[in-house]
């Protein structure tokens, strides 16, 4: 299986650090983002420890002869969520500190997903568009519960409150899902500093215009970069596309 790529993250306008984290591992077929949340730089620190975990995890997982993808993300976001609340425990000025985990694995024909936070996974093909994950967040369970509408989501005052993240709990819920992969096929992990920011319907303008029509992924992931920094950048923002080439 080959991959086309497109990363881009950006510190936004608003934050003094990035606290969001991405990877792109092709030889395994891993490809995450991170969004980091906690005081005295502890949100930087666990996304990036969720990254480097789930990375060596599922490396030496695979080399076993007989694996699923599914099992395999699910463990090593498991085991990212362990070590991230282990380090909290000790060091006090880390406390409380957590990170939305959002990944792909890939094996063959088949992609599993891996959820946990409102880090999003949308699914693409030509002028089309599908949001793959469910957000983890108060305003969802609101919405889910006929308490806003969907056009109330983006201006809740609540809208930034998440109910799961890796490494907060000692327990993790994760959502997990698995679905057939064809060629040409497009999938998009971003942070929320992208789709709080901006439309789906903007998203997919930007990607069917630089991936679809020009063949351009590096361009695409750039381009949503700065839409949601001339939408106001209140966030960072992180954004990996992949294509299965």
């Amino acid at each position: 299986m080959k991959y086309n790529v497109g990363y881009a993250t950006d510190i936004g306008l608003k934050r003094k650090q990035n606290q969001d984290s991405g990877g792109a591992f092709p030889e395994l077929g891993l490809f995450l983002v991170s969004d980091g949340m906690g005081g005295h730089r502890g949100g930087e620190i666990a996304s990036s420890m969720a990254v480097q975990v789930i990375h060596t995890f599922t490396a030496n997982a695979i080399q076993k002869n007989e694996w699923e993808p599914k099992n395999v993300l699910k463990e090593a976001i498991q085991a990212a969520n362990q070590a991230i609340f282990e380090q909290a425990q000790t060091q006090p000025e880390l406390q409380g500190m957590g990170t939305t985990t959002t990944a792909l694995l890939i094996k063959n024909d088949q992609i599993a997903i891996g959820h946990a936070g409102d880090s999003r996974c949308y699914f693409f093909r030509p002028n089309a568009l599908w949001q793959t994950t469910r957000d983890h967040s108060l305003v969802q369970d609101k919405l889910k519960a006929g308490l806003i509408t969907r056009k109330e989501l983006k201006t809740d005052r609540m809208k930034n409150v998440i109910t799961r993240s890796v490494g907060f709990e000692k327990i993790l819920n994760l959502d997990l899902y698995q679905m057939n992969i064809e060629k040409n096929d497009c999938y998009l992990l971003c942070s929320d500093g992208l789709s709080s920011l901006i439309e789906d319907s903007k998203i997919l303008q930007i990607v069917q215009k630089n991936l679809f029509d020009h063949q351009s992924i590096q361009q695409a992931a750039d381009e949503l970069i700065a839409a949601a920094n001339s939408n106001g950048g209140d966030d960072n923002i992180t954004v990996l596309l992949l294509q299965v080439s």
